[in-house]
């Protein structure tokens, strides 16, 4: 096995993907215009844009010993993923996800996480861990069972052998404790919260109190994922905000996984937090305009296109520099 760019541990689901004209009322019916089915999960969708990128991945995770694990896993097998240390559970089922999505892209969740409540760090996992140049967890693992062991154990390895470690933290962490996230934050390198979670973690109101809150915890970088409004990041140098690209958006999952991914890969290849925020940005933008996460959302190539077509946009005025510099990062990249 060889030494991985980067070790995902979190989620790995089927998502049943309803596209309704509106949200029903309790007990009302709302007729769906169309169904997808596709491999899904945070840490999945994470470590596909990765790979697609060319880094070496791997994911710790668990499914059932059923056909939808098969499903759920070709994505990331296409994409070139390492599956070594995924587990099997006959036990449980594979994580199921249905989605309603709404005309304007929008999301409601209904989850059975199965068998991801029963990932373990098995030893092979610790030693991947600690070989590794980042470990990104998803905030789904720290919220219940061996999972959430799994979690903390992932973290607490790679901070003891100094690798960095990245937390996706989406309002599924606010069923835990405050302090508890708190305690993980401050071994963490990189945080990347919606600001519902922001502010919980740290008691402030508004955008660039809570990050700045959220760098006294530890973090040296913070990116606050903002939705239409793009991301305000955080770092030592100061906090800024980044455009958002304009979009029609078709459904919005995974757009916050290809978000992370964005920041990774501008991290890992050593991109300023400003080049490293606009990929960020727009791996997340270009998501939404797909149906479903997995190996549908963006790589290198579709990157690369979407960047031509945005750049000249005003919005993107006293961004230059950093707008070639990602492109000639696109650029590079082998499927490029």
């Amino acid at each position: 096995m060889s030494m991985p760019d980067v070790v995902t541990l979190g989620d790995i689901n089927v998502d049943i993907i309803a596209r309704v004209p509106f949200y029903p009322p309790l007990g009302g019916d709302s007729l769906a215009e169309g169904v997808d089915v596709r491999a899904g999960g945070s840490a999945a969708n994470t470590a596909i844009v990765l790979s697609k990128f060319g880094l070496d991945v791997s994911i710790i995770a668990r499914v059932g010993e059923d056909i939808l694990a098969d499903f759920a896993l070709s994505d990331l097998r296409q994409a070139g993923v390492d599956l070594s240390l995924v587990q099997r559970d006959a036990e449980s089922r594979t994580g199921l996800i249905f989605a309603a999505v709404t005309p304007d892209g929008e999301r409601t969740f209904f989850s059975c996480r199965g068998a991801n409540t029963r990932t373990v760090l098995e030893p092979e996992g610790g030693e991947l861990v600690r070989q590794a140049k980042v470990l990104h967890v998803s905030g789904y693992a720290f919220v219940e069972g061996l999972q959430r062991d799994a979690a903390l154990s992932a973290v607490e390895e790679a901070h003891r052998s100094g690798v960095p470690v990245s937390v996706d933290l989406g309002v599924e962490v606010m069923t835990g404790t405050r302090e508890d996230m708190l305690k993980v934050l401050s071994v963490v390198s990189m945080v990347f919260p919606n600001l519902a979670v922001a502010e919980w973690l740290t008691g402030r109101r508004g955008t660039h109190e809570s990050v700045r809150a959220l760098l006294g915890h530890g973090p040296q970088w913070v990116g606050l994922k903002l939705r239409g409004q793009g991301c305000l990041l955080g770092s030592t140098e100061g906090v800024f905000a980044v455009p958002v690209f304009q979009v029609v958006p078709v459904d919005g999952t995974g757009a916050g996984d290809s978000f992370d991914a964005g920041l990774l890969l501008g991290r890992i290849g050593g991109l300023s937090l400003r080049a490293s925020g606009i990929l960020a940005n727009m791996l997340g933008a270009r998501a939404t305009t797909v149906t479903g996460g997995g190996i549908s959302l963006p790589g290198p190539e579709a990157a690369l296109s979407f960047l031509e077509e945005h750049r000249g946009e005003p919005t993107w005025q006293g961004w230059s520099e950093e707008l070639v510099t990602v492109y000639e990062f696109l650029a590079r990249r082998p499927s490029a």
